[in-house]
């Protein structure tokens, strides 16, 4: 099936709507300050679908928009269109599937995005706001923040120079390094923060919590089921309240009276149900 393109001559950074009803959008953002747009259709009636979206910019205002679910009603409807988006960098982004994935490389500006059923991922935005029913959700650079929420799927962030929010229902949370605070919930799946510098709140249900690196901060942690590892790193001082219904407390700490000559210092607050708690020194400093 041939694919429509169309091409508009944006100026720079353009602010971007994109409205999908089934189907993957896949942004690339370039130095390039003019914008592409590809819809490809699949399946029966995919092009009929295809040439009923709404692709038209108005400076550099783009909007690529799907035909509302009611002009289909009572009619056969099986067919998909992917749509895919040339954009200058920095752009603003705002995009919703119903069932699709939605992946952007490239730097974006701040990005909204939602999909009843599918992953998203980012290559690097300033700020982030992401969405899904079931589906992984990842950013690998954020330079304000994220906030993501799935129902059943992992969430990765790379690195985050803002504030961190982010749950799933049943899947696991892994950030790679926080530059400030997070607060990571999940029902059912590990938590993994490599680095951080700042406030900590993270819970689960059932799922362990790894912390490798802490570097500073107020750390609480709760879980119901799960094992809890923290690191501590060398030259921060930690302040401990550790209890575990049923499980066992391991503290590798040199204890002494007071903070001293430390460089930082923590608090580390948890609470674990049926969990072993330990608590050692990093191996490794910030990175």
């Amino acid at each position: 099936m041939s694919t429509l393109e169309n091409h508009f001559e944006t100026t720079g950074p353009i602010s971007l709507k994109v409205e999908q009803l089934v189907g993957d959008v896949t942004l690339t953002a370039t130095d390039d300050p003019t914008t592409t747009i590809r819809l490809t259709p699949h399946g029966r009636a995919g092009e009929d679908l295809a040439r009923r979206f709404t692709v038209e910019a108005r400076g550099n205002d783009v909007v690529v928009l799907a035909p509302r679910k009611e002009s289909f009603i009572g009619l056969p409807f099986k067919g998909s269109v992917d749509v895919e988006v040339d954009l200058p960098s920095s752009s603003t982004v705002d995009v919703r599937t119903g069932s699709g994935d939605i992946h952007g490389s490239g730097l974006l500006a701040d990005v909204q995005a939602a999909t009843g059923s599918g992953d998203i991922s980012f290559h690097e935005v300033a700020e982030a706001n992401l969405k899904s029913g079931s589906g992984d959700l990842a950013v690998q650079m954020a330079r304000a923040g994220v906030r993501a929420k799935t129902g059943s799927g992992d969430v990765v962030v790379g690195q985050s120079g803002g504030r961190v929010d982010v749950a799933s229902g049943s899947g696991a949370v892994h950030v790679r390094r926080a530059d400030a605070e997070v607060k990571a919930k999940t029902g059912s799946g590990d938590v993994v923060i490599k680095t951080s510098v700042a406030d900590l709140d993270l819970m689960t249900g059932t799922g362990d919590i790894e912390l490798g690196g802490i570097h500073g901060g107020a750390v609480k942690v709760r879980t119901g089921t799960g094992d809890v590892t923290m690191a501590v790193a060398h030259g921060v001082a930690a302040y401990l309240d550790l209890n575990t219904v049923t499980g066992e407390v391991d503290v590798d700490l040199h204890q002494v009276d007071g903070p001293g000559d430390a460089e930082a210092r923590t608090s580390l607050a948890v609470q674990s149900g049926s969990g072993d708690i330990h608590v050692a020194r990093a191996r490794a400093s910030i990175a």
